[in-house]
């Protein structure tokens, strides 16, 4: 049997945390161990979180709070959550059954919001769309949900700290890129809107938007270019009045994703498997019309083209020293 290990990245979550933790003792499936990673808190998070039998360790911003956890958590399993969520009791039952039956290696949750407009509601669902249409190629996962393999975790170094934005997707991607086999998980995770009330959900939009973009043309990570586009990342500024402000809508967010985006859902998964198919086929077409003109070529001429290689690698080597030694 799996063990799982859930590692919670915080900073002054006290208005937050002990709803999760509840959650988290509710659990029909239990945990092996909750490992908070403290930023320093002012307030009583840490003391909530050692009341309610959690391990705290010296965090800091979310990549590194996370590597904290996951270097003494003990679980074959890490889930990695924010302290503004709220799983359900069957929560982790249901994704641990889920992430083994499909031999997933990293993996993330539909989410859901647990408050606030219709408008909410859709921009949440349109990240759930998003995230889908891309898994196959450009896999993304929101941090406050992920769940990982400790193996997988450790082979790729865990969060790229350097990262105060994207290390989510950074992560995943690169979980991807080493053979990891990622998915989405039908259970969905319910989670605060406290962000959009903070940063104003057109600011968050245009974010996550820039982001998304950002990602899909194959840009590498840059913390720079994120605070000179994006401004500042801090951490923990979020409002912490949001537990008392909670009111859940009458809006049936299920209803609205049965009838709305269910329909969505099916013409996205099949143009995902469509593109997925149509790049592994182009990548066989492109290797096997590869070896078919190797194999034409005559050797003499092989040999010389690949001369004629070396020969322009070692002139654009000495190229590019002399340009170095210039600017010195």
């Amino acid at each position: 049997m799996k063990t799982i290990s859930i590692i919670i990245p915080a900073l002054n979550e006290e208005a937050h945390i002990p709803g999760l933790l509840k959650s988290i003792r509710q659990q029909t499936c239990p945990p092996l161990e909750v490992i908070v990673a403290d930023a320093g808190s002012s307030d009583r998070t840490t003391e909530i979180a050692l009341q309610a039998g959690c391990r705290v360790v010296s965090g800091g911003k979310p990549a590194r709070g996370r590597n904290a956890g996951a270097k003494v958590a003990l679980g074959d399993i890490f889930l990695f959550l924010d302290a503004d969520v709220l799983p359900s009791s069957n929560f982790l039952a249901s994704v641990l059954d889920e992430f083994i039956q499909r031999g997933l290696d990293v993996a993330t949750c539909p989410v859901q919001p647990m408050e606030g407009t219709l408008t909410d509601a859709i921009f949440h669902e349109a990240a759930n769309i998003f995230i889908r249409a891309t898994q196959s190629f450009n896999p993304h996962a929101p941090g406050f949900c992920i769940l990982s393999r400790r193996q997988l975790h450790e082979s790729i170094s865990g969060f790229d700290e350097t990262l105060y934005l994207c290390e989510d997707h950074d992560y995943v991607r690169r979980a991807s890129s080493h053979g990891g086999k990622f998915g989405i998980l039908h259970m969905p995770i319910p989670v605060s809107v406290r962000r959009f009330e903070t940063d104003g959900r057109l600011n968050v939009a245009i974010r996550y938007s820039f982001l998304a973009i950002n990602q899909l043309i194959g840009d590498p990570f840059n913390q720079d270019v994120f605070d000179r586009y994006l401004g500042e990342y801090h951490f923990g500024h979020h409002l912490q009045t949001m537990t008392h402000q909670r009111v859940r809508h009458s809006i049936d967010f299920q209803q609205i994703d049965r009838v709305t985006f269910s329909p969505i859902y099916k013409v996205v998964d099949t143009a995902s498997q469509q593109t997925h198919h149509f790049i592994n086929n182009y990548m066989d077409r492109r290797k096997t019309w590869g070896n078919l003109l190797r194999g034409m070529t005559p050797p003499a001429l092989r040999e010389s083209g690949l001369r004629a290689k070396r020969g322009i690698n070692a002139k654009t080597g000495k190229v590019v020293a002399l340009i170095k030694q210039v600017q010195k």
